[in-house]
């Protein structure tokens, strides 16, 4: 099974601000979902 990489993918983040639920969703491509995990893992590195 071939991933395409220009498919088009939902990302939805949710978290809490103070006791009000926030969301924040975006259609993007699953290349771009990818670079936006790596940069997330550099910065988690960053910190440790």
């Amino acid at each position: 099974m071939d991933i395409d990489p220009d498919e088009i993918v939902a990302v939805e983040l949710r978290w809490d601000n103070d006791g009000l639920p926030e969301t924040y969703s975006r259609d993007i491509t699953r290349r771009q979902l990818g670079d936006l995990l790596m940069q997330v893992d550099d910065m988690a590195a960053e910190t440790d």
